[in-house]
């Protein structure tokens, strides 16, 4: 496919984008599930019972990304005692229904979550919006090492002409202009030259990491688990190759020699009197693969401070200040990877704060100030039934890509690792009502698994 990096003033970044791709691909791959493909296939050879072991071991990747982009945001507010928040608030809400961020928003904490990156991408098209920028899509390029801000923006993806053939699309975009490609060639949609004028004045998509360990796509939220799952990857492959060494039949015959074998049929041997035939097969220990496994997930639970988040449950009605106790880890992760988001979204809104003065817009224009901050002591655990609800749904979003996903799994499953249920909860009704909060199509409250019953809101 023709592409941008076959140009030579974009060649030098093609290796560099192959590089980003690749990682991130495989980092998504732990969260969909699709990776495990590699020791499923490998481990169906040993029985439903070690096979069946293996997915679930990848269900808490999917749930850690939803718990952690239920509560990083924890609705973006700004200090209270600051003088200028409810005009800031004002001109966010503004800035927020524009760009459906009830909706979208939430993508900006599940791409870094899972990427270990994320991004933002301000626009003053017809209307000032900021919306989450999927960092398979794009790369920043900056001119120093200590340089912060961007000096081009490479954003590629790929797209489906009139006649449904891929082509890939691209924007190279400076601080000036902005030009767009159609497989490799310059191409003007919607009415716009190739290369038109950024009128924003600045390159105005912003990155930002999950969590920040020195290196440039920084760790996705599942990433010290993933060494486990490798581990678990390499004994698979280790075990195929054992499988096929012997996959043909090996066998020892004794009492006999090789001239007094007559052969039966192309799969019979007669015998003389005396001899003795035994077949030779390597010994897989498989109770040994199952204890493995379990402690695999034991190593991936332990990885995953969100999954902690269960003790709410437990805990019912507990004061936030002791549950952040009970929780410490997880509050320490949050809290690590919260400022990186707040300083790109604050970025953002003050770019599309002068983005909207340049337009008129006077309802956006107050973010474009220098001393906008967000909140950095908002909580971080949910202190009402409200916030509990919520956390509660983006559960059920994960139990519905674990059914229903290309590798899916049986309902039962997901309702007892991801909701925690207990096998005697899986009633005929307890699991027709789950069956029908994934299916239907308006919103309907999740069940509480304790009672079978609708949870109030």
């Amino acid at each position: 496919m023709s592409s941008i990096f076959n140009l030579p003033q974009f060649k030098s970044y093609s290796k560099q984008w192959e590089a980003r791709q690749a990682e991130l691909i495989t980092r998504a791959g732990y969260y969909d599930g699709s990776i495990y493909k590699k020791a499923r296939d490998q481990f169906w050879t040993l029985g439903a019972q070690v096979n069946g072991k293996i997915r679930p071991l990848f269900l808490p990747f999917a749930r850690a990304v939803d718990v952690d982009a239920g509560i990083i945001g924890s609705g973006w507010e700004f200090p209270e005692d600051d003088p200028k928040a409810e005009v800031w608030c004002q001109a966010r809400d503004v800035l927020f229904d524009n760009s459906d961020w009830d909706t979208q928003g939430v993508l900006f904490i599940h791409y870094g979550a899972m990427y270990g990156v994320s991004g933002l991408r301000v626009s003053d098209s017809p209307i000032v919006t900021i919306v989450p920028a999927d960092p398979t899509r794009f790369m920043l390029v900056y001119s120093g090492v200590y340089n912060k801000e961007p000096v081009m923006c490479l954003w590629v993806e790929k797209r489906l002409d009139d006649d449904g053939k891929e082509y890939e699309y691209a924007e190279v975009i400076t601080d000036t202009t902005i030009s767009t490609y159609k497989a490799g060639e310059l191409f003007g949609y919607d009415g716009r030259d190739p290369m038109y004028e950024n009128t924003i004045g600045k390159v105005p998509v912003f990155e930002c990491l999950h969590i920040n360990d020195g290196t440039p796509l920084g760790e996705c939220t599942y990433q010290k688990a993933v060494v486990l799952l490798n581990e678990l990857n390499d004994m698979a492959s280790r075990l195929l190759e054992i499988i096929k060494r012997h996959a043909d039949p090996q066998t020892v015959i004794t009492g006999a020699e090789p001239s007094d074998l007559q052969r039966g049929s192309d799969i019979a041997w007669f015998l003389p009197a005396g001899a003795d035939a035994q077949f030779v097969a390597s010994a897989i220990d498989i109770p040994g693969v199952l204890s493995f496994i379990q402690e695999i997930k034991t190593g991936v639970h332990d990885a995953l401070p969100e999954l902690s988040f269960d003790e709410l449950k437990k805990a019912g009605q507990v004061a936030t200040a002791t549950l952040e106790l009970q929780l410490m880890e997880l509050v320490i992760k949050i809290k690590r990877c919260r400022p990186n988001y707040d300083r790109a979204l604050v970025y953002a809104m003050q770019l599309a704060g002068v983005a909207a003065k340049q337009i008129g817009d006077a309802s956006i224009s107050p973010l474009d100030d220098p001393e906008l901050i967000l909140d950095a002591h908002r909580n971080i655990l949910p202190d009402s039934e409200m916030d509990e609800v919520q956390l509660e749904k983006a559960r059920w979003d994960t139990v519905n890509a674990a059914v229903n996903n290309g590798n899916g799994i049986p309902l039962e499953t997901a309702l007892i690792e991801i909701m925690d249920w207990q096998p005697k909860q899986l009633t005929n009704l307890g699991v027709q009502k789950a069956a029908a909060i994934l299916n239907a199509q308006e919103d309907i409250a999740p069940v509480d698994p304790a009672t079978n019953q609708p949870m109030s809101q």
